[in-house]
This record gives structure tokens, sequence and C-alpha cells, in this order.
């Protein structure tokens, strides 16, 4: 029987994001370590489902950072050892003013996460065919020199550069979370080997307003103006997955779940139950997957859209 290696994030202390700025205003901060033993909850909930420690090394995880953020960027991330959170305006996405705290154990975090999905990667090259990176806070928001929206490091493309020093490519990365993946957009954009599709809220709030998109070649945007009915968003899910499917050999699949009814950052209302019809699909597309999670912060679903992805995923893939 195939399986789903969940990888488990090394826990930290005292990492919970407290507070976000959104409209100018602090509001508190939804990112906080709960998200993990509710993602790990719903996943348990299998017999196909096998947990897996994050077991990357130091030396891999700093040499694929290196190789995707700025080094003046990560040596300031680096730098800081306040436990307690301030703004580095420096570091805020291009354009837009800055709207989440930074501190040494929200760093700690974020490497952590990077480290998860780098063992996720690994496993893959190695010779999984399923991984899921749960990890923690997300990165789609963090680009070569900035963070936001909850990202300080980008764990999505940690994974596209372990998958593509591994051998795996063509790379197909598909950003299933209600905002754009402008950290990852920028990071993957030199990057020949690697297509990106995302399904997103318009307008999109976390780029300039001006900003044209998609901005990157080999790259796809599906923009929601209002919120999509399961049928819409399936639709958009399955015309994605079928033309990424076929060119490339392995799919990073960055999935959030803040697009579910209720989420405190959302602004649509679809059911847990849709993301087991997206693992159904993920699994009919035949690619090897490795999942980095990104959004979702409302702790009384994220155990049941963890259960009903793996439900959907490992009842379509070959035993």
């Amino acid at each position: 029987m195939t399986e789903l290696l969940a990888i488990e994030q090394r826990p930290g202390r005292n990492d919970d994001a407290p507070w976000v700025v959104e409209g100018g205003e602090r509001i508190p901060g939804q990112e906080n370590s709960s998200r993990l033993a509710e993602l790990h909850a719903g996943l348990a909930r299998h017999q196909g489902v096998r947990s897996d420690a994050a077991n990357a090394d130091d030396e891999r995880v700093e040499r694929t950072l290196r190789a995707l953020h700025d080094p003046s960027y990560l040596d300031a991330l680096g730098g800081v050892e306040a436990d307690e959170p301030f703004l580095m305006p420096g570091f805020a996405t291009p354009g837009l003013a800055p709207d989440i705290p930074v501190s040494a154990p929200l760093v700690a975090a974020a490497r952590e996460g990077v480290r998860t999905a780098v063992t996720a990667a690994e496993r893959l090259v190695a010779g999984a065919r399923l991984t899921y990176a749960v990890c923690r806070p997300p990165g789609h928001h963090a680009g070569p020199a900035w963070f936001g929206g909850y990202c300080y490091l980008n764990n999505a493309a940690a994974a596209v550069h372990v998958l593509v020093e591994g051998g795996i490519e063509p790379i197909a990365v598909l950003d299933l979370d209600l905002h754009y993946p402008n950290g990852t957009s920028a990071l993957l954009a030199p990057m020949p080997e690697v297509s990106l599709h995302s399904l997103h809220h318009s307008p999109v709030t976390n780029v300039p307003a001006d900003t044209v998109l998609p901005w990157a070649e080999r790259e796809e945007v599906v923009a929601f103006a209002a919120p999509p009915s399961v049928e819409e968003y399936l639709a958009a899910v399955a015309d994605s997955l079928a033309v990424l499917a076929e060119s490339a050999e392995v799919l990073v699949l960055s999935l959030g779940y803040d697009t579910v009814s209720g989420d405190p950052h959302g602004s649509w209302d679809l059911p847990p139950r849709v993301f087991a019809r997206i693992g159904e699909m993920v699994a009919v597309a035949g690619l090897p997957v490795c999942v980095i999670q990104e959004g979702g912060y409302n702790l009384s679903t994220l155990a049941d859209c963890a259960d009903a992805f793996a439900t959907g995923l490992l009842g379509k893939v070959p035993a």
C-alpha cells in the first residue's frame, strides 16, 4: 500500500505570532503552534499515513536557504536576538507596509519549517511517492529579501531546490491558498525547470495594487473576484492539474486551508470536504507529490481539512 509520509516539524519555544497588522491596526495573530497539533490530528486518522521526523541536517538547511534568499536578508534574520516581537520595515514586501512582527523564536520556527520542507523533498528524492511537510509558519509570501503574511522563509521554494538538486525535474508547483504566492513566484522565476499555477482571491492584497499578474514566465494565475462555489473551484483545480501533469515529473503542492468557511484571515466559504476531492484529483494526476503546508488558521476545521485531503489522496492512489 502506498503511504503518505507526514513529516513532523521539531518543536520550538514561544514561537507564536502575537499580532498582525491589518488596515493599519494590530490584531491578535492566529499563527500559533496549535495549528500543527490540529493538522497532525487530522492526518493521524488514516492507517496509510506514517509520521516521520524532520531530520535534514543544519548544513543542508543553510545551503538551501542561501541558494534562495539574499545573504543580507538571512544575516539580518539570523541576527535577531529579541524574544519580544518588533517590526523590521526594511524587509517588508516591496511596495507594502510591514504587516507581521519578527522575533528570535519566530525566526527559529521558520527555520524549522524549512527543515521540514527539505526533509519532505529529500524523502521524494529517496524514492517516496507522497510526502506532507506539516510545517509552520507558512512560507509562500517570503521572497528573496522580504517577509510578510506570517511568512519569513519560503518552504515551497526550499522543497523545489532540493528536488532540482536531486535530479527530479521538470517540477510543477500548484498553490492552493486564499492568497497569491508572491514570494514563491519571485524565487521560482529564475528556474526554467519549474512551472507555477496559483488559484487565489482577487483583489490580491499582498502585492502593490498596480502589479500585473502573473509577473513571471511559466506561471498561470486564476483569480476569483467572488468566493467560488465548490464546483467552480474544483473545476479550476482540475484544469491546472491537467496542464501541469502533462510535462512535470513531480508536484509540489502548496496547500492552504484558509479557503474554508470561518477562517479568521479568509473570506471564502468552502467546506473542509472540498479537500477530499482535491486529494483525489492530485492522486489521479499520477505524480509524486510533496505537500507543503501554507495558510489555514481556523483551529476548529484544520483537522477536518487534513483528514479530508488524506482521505481523497489515499483513496485514489494505487495500492
